[in-house]
């Protein structure tokens, strides 16, 4: 099992040049697969969507289609705790992240496995040794 972040699944959705898309296809194929399972915090569909509306050049043609294979890529959900709302908040404000940055390390966490992310920063800022970035998977 892995967690991926909104970094990571977005690469799914441009094939072009984009540094890294292979290793996150490689992932995504690995769980179609049944070789590996991606496990997802909640709020990554929200994400997803939002950077297809404003962060992208998509049709609404292109958005629906993209958001509905996601919705068919039956990716484990992880539902938050009450609980890991506040430890994600403290965290964030220790590490200075975003808070829903921190709930994908913590999902990783609570799940005892690896975050995979193109996010370089939040590697940086958090240290967290369960935490690689893309490139190297």
């Amino acid at each position: 099992m892995i967690v991926v972040d909104a970094s990571v699944v977005l690469k799914w959705f441009r094939r072009k040049d984009e540094d890294y898309i292979s290793n996150a296809l490689n992932l995504l194929q690995n769980h179609l697969d049944n070789k590996e399972i991606i496990t997802i915090p909640s709020l990554l569909f929200l994400e997803i969507a939002n950077a297809l509306v404003t962060k992208s050049k998509s049709s609404e043609k292109k958005i629906r289609e993209n958001l509905q294979f996601l919705n068919k890529c039956n990716l484990k959900i992880y539902s938050f705790t009450k609980e890991d709302y506040i430890n994600a908040s403290i965290l964030a404000k220790k590490h200075q992240t975003t808070v829903y940055d921190m709930l994908y390390a913590i999902v990783a966490k609570r799940n005892n496995t690896i975050l995979v992310t193109g996010d370089e920063n939040f590697i940086k800022k958090t240290g967290f040794n369960f935490v690689k970035h893309i490139k190297d998977i």
